[in-house]
């Protein structure tokens, strides 16, 4: 919880305003990505907006050829995988693997100056997903050669120090 994150209830200078807010917030999704799969679905991962929270961030399916789906209800958009933290990119490789990217296993809140946990890639299929990499510092999106290769980009947000790196 963010609260935790943030060392309540005596967190760093400047971030006493976490310690005040009330136990429950409603979190927003916001969809960071986009990736086609094989099948012709849409598959679209979220961020999950303020307060952060961890482990709440899902990709969805979306039907070939549907129009105006409201995600949540309507049959044609359904849950793929969930449990993630701030997904910010998705790529399909060509096995049909789906690369979720989270930018911090912490939570996106790394960015009002809380401790972090690392970025992690993740391999998924509709049997499940497993960590590809983890621990890596500001992962922000992933690629995949026709190799199999999946190739991520660190430190994005870090001027000068961004890079792109293979994944074992």
């Amino acid at each position: 919880d963010l609260k935790a994150l943030a060392g309540c209830p005596t967190p760093p200078t400047g971030l006493e305003f976490i310690c005040g807010l009330p136990p429950m917030l409603s979190a927003q999704a916001v969809s960071t990505s986009v990736a086609i799969g094989s099948d012709g679905a849409y598959y679209v991962g979220e961020l999950k907006g303020f307060p952060a929270p961890r482990r709440e961030s899902r990709v969805w399916r979306i039907e070939p050829g549907t129009l105006h789906a409201d995600c949540g209800s309507s049959p044609a958009c359904s849950v793929f995988a969930d449990g993630f933290t701030s997904i910010v990119d998705l790529a399909f490789g060509p096995d049909g693997t789906l690369y979720v990217v989270e930018l911090d296993e912490a939570s996106w809140a790394i960015n009002l100056g809380l401790p972090g946990l690392g970025g992690t890639v993740n391999g998924c299929s509709p049997s499940g997903c497993s960590q590809v990499a983890t621990g890596l510092p500001l992962p922000m999106a992933a690629a995949v050669d026709r190799r199999g290769t999946v190739y991520a980009a660190i430190n994005a947000l870090v001027p000068g120090a961004a890079e792109v790196i293979a994944l074992p």
